[in-house]
């Protein structure tokens, strides 16, 4: 009985399999078949690589194209790009040799082509170019390096100095910005070899750009006293929280120094001295730190800086100093931060005074418009450095 049962359980089984025989699926390429290369390939080169354009082959199961090259030297990388497109762009070549790149159709079954070999002999690099751009400026207790990215690639670039022979890291910035600058401070007045160069993210690098310089000469100003009897003045602070927190040296973040006021732009106070002072530049943090209000909400973006000796709240008795703009790194839209952003707020905008700006005892402070359009005004901390007279 139980051998009856067992033929009867395979008999089963073989008629399984020959009825769904002819439902298997047949295979997307028969075996050995090749995809047809593709053909009349265009090379235009580019800063560190190449745009490739080509014909693709009429082959119905093209899954892609890949081109393959070497970089450095015994290091070989792959580009691919689908069969809907006609144009491949190889990119993070770090320097202008000619080299052969090999171009292949592949069909979904992984099957590829016959090679199709082409040549391209890249521009210079994006790092070169950017190194090239440097501009080296001496600033108040430090330097400035300017510099374009006309690719708006994301970058590192890198300053150094020379200590006792050896290159020293000082700072880096990290950007995509088409220009800017990157301004290092709490430099010694006295002359230094400053280094800078610039890496992308495939790991190229540009030669080290060397100058000699020495900082303007500037100290951090004591901190100041908020002079709260100045009539015209914004002396409403939300909460009753203390308007000098604004000035402590600590750099606040949660709302104490949030200036509430329902009045219309703009708003106006004033900061003593103590005597008269030969600003430099001051450190302007937003508020609140770490709470995501940066570039946004109620944190100034255009302000004026007023100077006077005397007290009064005649505004023809001040002089105007400078119009101020905070800028936002990656110009991206209200409420969008990216990491650059992020670094720049956490960091202070640093704003020059002009250079021959006369020493003046009170700063009056007149902002005009706030990025999120609101009529109060919030500042985590403002400091200061220049030269103090005893005058």
């Amino acid at each position: 009985m139980s051998k009856v049962r067992f033929l009867i359980g395979w008999s089963w089984l073989i008629f399984f399999a020959i009825a769904c025989k002819e439902e298997l699926p047949a295979p997307i390429l028969t075996a050995g078949g090749k995809p047809a290369p593709v053909y009349q390939v265009e090379v235009s080169n580019l800063p560190g690589g190449a745009k490739l354009q080509y014909e693709l082959p009429d082959t119905e199961d093209l899954l892609y194209v890949k081109a393959v090259y070497e970089f450095p030297e015994g290091y070989f990388h792959e580009v691919k790009a689908s069969a809907y497109v006609d144009t491949l762009v190889i990119e993070g070549i770090g320097n202008t040799n000619e080299r052969e790149v090999t171009l292949y159709a592949v069909s979904r079954s992984e099957v590829e082509s016959e090679p199709v070999s082409v040549k391209i002999s890249p521009l210079t690099p994006p790092v070169d170019q950017i190194a090239s751009s440097f501009v080296f400026t001496p600033t108040f207790g430090g330097i400035s390096v300017g510099f374009e990215n006309v690719d708006t690639i994301n970058v590192v670039i890198s300053l150094l100095k020379k200590v006792n022979d050896e290159w020293v890291p000082v700072d880096e910035l990290y950007t995509k910005r088409q220009q800017g600058t990157l301004t290092v401070r709490n430099q010694e007045a006295t002359e230094i070899l400053f280094g800078a160069f610039v890496r992308d993210r495939w790991n190229n690098k540009s030669d080290t750009v060397e100058v000699s310089l020495t900082p303007l000469f500037e100290i951090q100003i004591p901190n100041p006293v908020p002079i709260t009897a100045l009539p015209g003045d914004y002396h409403l602070f939300w909460g009753g929280l203390d308007y000098s927190k604004m000035v402590d040296g600590e750099v606040s973040t949660t709302m104490e120094t949030w200036l509430d006021n329902a009045t219309p732009m703009p708003q106006s106070f004033t900061l003593d001295f103590g005597v008269p002072t030969q600003f430099s530049r001051f450190k302007y943090f937003m508020y609140p730190v770490g709470a995501h209000y940066e570039f946004n909400y109620a944190c100034p973006e255009k302000w004026e800086v007023w100077g006077a000796n005397e007290l009064t709240d005649d505004w023809n008795n001040w002089t105007k100093l400078m119009d101020c703009v905070a800028v936002k790194p990656s110009g991206a839209p209200l409420g969008v931060m990216t990491q650059e952003d992020q670094e720049a707020s956490r960091a202070g905008l640093d704003f020059d005074f002009p250079v021959g700006t006369p020493a003046y005892r009170y700063i009056r402070w007149k902002t005009t418009k706030t990025f999120g359009g609101m009529r109060s005004v919030g500042i985590a901390e403002l400091t200061f450095w220049g030269n103090q007279t005893n005058n």
